[in-house]
């Protein structure tokens, strides 16, 4: 939690895991409007030139309502994005679900999806809470490498309903290309399966 901030110099100190944190108002990527004082924030433990600890790729998580300051109002593209995320989500489950009942594809591919989601997802969440305490952090390369394995579907989920690595444009733009990928690689196995099961038959 932002537990000190000075507005006008544009810093202040975290508070988690029972210690504090320096946090420059450079450290956000991204933000959409000044953090206050109260702000949850989910960040890495960096150090500054001098070498000392301090907070980097800060993010807002939502912030904490305060007496006297209004909460912030839902974005509503931000709305269109998560169900947009969301139906793609939906889309893919039905394309598996077809494969496997109308192509021929194995029974096994849904439960390696499944599996894979579930472990993402997992992961997701435990960074989070990293992210908050201000612990180790899971890295980025890892949830990325999970989703082109087939566990993007478990990053979609974790990023919309934990608010997690959702507002990062680096790691959306990564994260939405692996699940290009891994989702045309699929399509391509999907309609080569009878000839590559006849080639194993």
């Amino acid at each position: 939690m932002l537990a000190d901030w000075n507005d006008e110099r544009g810093f202040g100190f975290l508070e988690a895991g029972g210690r504090r944190t320096f946090v420059h108002i450079s450290a956000f990527e991204g933000a959409r409007g000044r953090p206050q004082q109260g702000d949850f924030i989910e960040f890495e433990l960096g150090a500054d030139d001098n070498g000392r600890p301090c907070a980097v790729a800060a993010t807002r998580v939502f912030p904490l309502h305060v007496p006297g300051r209004p909460p912030s109002p839902p974005s509503a593209h931000r709305g269109r994005v998560e169900w947009l995320a969301l139906g793609i989500v939906a889309a893919f489950a039905a394309w598996v679900a077809v494969a496997v009942h109308m192509l021929g594809v194995s029974g096994w591919v849904p439960v390696w999806y499944a599996a894979m989601s579930l472990a993402t997802f997992v992961a997701y969440a435990a960074d989070k809470r990293a992210a908050v305490a201000g612990g180790w952090r899971t890295r980025e390369a890892a949830l990325q490498t999970a989703a082109l394995l087939g566990g993007w579907p478990g990053g979609v989920l974790a990023q919309q309903f934990l608010r997690h690595k959702n507002r990062k444009s680096s790691f959306q733009l990564v994260f939405w290309l692996v699940t290009f990928v891994n989702v045309v690689v699929s399509v391509v196995l999907t309609f080569g399966w009878p000839h590559l099961a006849g080639l194993l038959g």
